[in-house]
């Protein structure tokens, strides 16, 4: 494992902790690069960083030489309301919510990301929202465990497809053996409602959550007020159905994930300080 921080926590004993960066990585000996690195980062230069990283560092691994598999997100692909998910070759951008802010860049950075990937002759996994174990910087997982401790929450109507890490990890593997080169293959397992997920988790830290419904434009409202901006953008967020397909990744490559609920309680049983 090639990475500039310490081993993380939760590695198995046989992996090997190289620690260095994608500008100096030292001697590659490897049959496949696995390509996770990413960064989401609402910072005051965070686009420069996100372009940095995200383009950049994949032009340079890319240009090491080996087979690479791309872990791109599913903000590339396309979603679709619980009865007509999105897929990976649908837009990935609802004209009426268009993504703004730190999320435009991302998105637009991961695309061109994927597109060098394609060019490249490599592979591309497009994850949902991953739950489970091992989240260190708690980017994905520490708003769910928050919001579900909260002993009140204006109820979400949206959601997303979650998935567990540990069957993303399989799907990055079965994509390089079985998938076709410059193809998304979006992971994500279940499609569930925040409402749902979070219930769930407060649930499984012994909790009881109450969900108080809301017009939906008092979070958009909410969102001009400095103090409690942050909190009413993220529930407006929680309000859009992003639900999508991962039949390609099932159908081409066999990837059978399992059941989310037991990565939800994995995630809090596990859950570092």
């Amino acid at each position: 494992m090639l990475d500039p921080g310490p081993p993380h926590p939760l590695w198995p004993t046989g992996v090997e902790h190289r620690r260095a960066g994608l500008d100096d990585p030292g001697s590659i000996d490897v049959d496949v690069v696995f390509h996770v690195a990413g960064v989401w980062d609402v910072g005051a230069d965070g686009e420069a960083r996100m372009r940095a990283l995200n383009v950049d560092g994949t032009r340079r691994v890319l240009g090491w030489g080996r087979p690479v598999v791309y872990t791109s997100s599913s903000i590339t692909c396309g979603f679709g309301p619980w009865s007509n998910p999105g897929t990976e070759d649908e837009p990935s951008e609802d004209p009426a919510n268009p993504i703004r802010g730190t999320g435009r860049v991302y998105r637009e950075t991961k695309l061109e990301a994927e597109r060098l990937v394609a060019e490249a002759g490599c592979w591309i996994v497009n994850p949902d929202y991953v739950v489970g174990p091992g989240d260190v910087r708690g980017v994905v997982t520490t708003p769910l465990i928050r919001a579900a401790q909260l002993p009140v929450l204006p109820a979400p109507r949206g959601g997303k497809c979650f998935v567990d890490v540990a069957d993303v990890g399989e799907g990055h593997v079965l994509a390089w053996l079985k998938g076709t080169p410059g193809r998304r293959y979006l992971l994500g397992a279940e499609n569930r409602r925040y409402a749902d997920v979070l219930t769930f988790l407060a649930a499984a830290m012994g909790r009881r959550l109450r969900l108080v419904p809301l017009p939906r434009l008092v979070p958009r409202l909410l969102g001009h007020v400095p103090v409690v901006g942050r909190v009413a953008g993220a529930v407006e967020q929680m309000n859009l159905e992003r639900y999508r397909s991962s039949e390609r990744a099932r159908t081409d490559l066999s990837w059978t994930p399992g059941p989310v609920d037991d990565a939800l309680r994995r995630m809090v049983e596990t859950r570092l300080p």
